[in-house]
């Protein structure tokens, strides 16, 4: 008799554990797809602002484009750009002394490859 009162305790325990177990895999499952949605909404994003400014990008392979966004992140008004859209933002204080050194270290990665003024083949030249 009192085997069977633990026997039917641990089956309705293990029934408990096996919803809880059920219930954690779907909450794992709603926060990963939650996640990818959130991704997928910025690369869309930042996919169509590229477009915007840049129409031409589809014509180019990842790697043409890496070695022109390296190019152009690099150049002096795009780093001060940058910095000041995020003074401009209102958490500014966290970020500012963060993002001041990464332009310090920018500036001694320069390169002539990459220096416009250096460059003769600019074909688009300044905006």
């Amino acid at each position: 008799m009192e085997q069977q009162q633990i026997s039917a305790k641990k089956l309705k325990a293990m029934e408990k554990v096996k919803r809880a177990n059920a219930e954690l895999a779907k909450v794992v499952r709603e926060e990963k797809e939650q996640l990818r949605k959130t991704q997928d909404r910025h690369k869309y994003m930042m996919g169509g602002c590229v477009v915007k400014y840049f129409p031409e990008a589809y014509d180019f392979s990842e790697q043409e484009m890496n070695r022109i966004i390296a190019c152009a992140f690099s150049l002096k008004d795009v780093k001060n750009m940058i910095a000041t859209v995020l003074k401009e933002r209102p958490d500014h204080a966290v970020n500012n002394d963060e993002e001041e050194e990464e332009i310090d270290d920018f500036d001694s990665d320069e390169t002539k490859e990459n220096d416009p003024e250096e460059n003769d083949d600019d074909e688009g030249g300044e905006a």
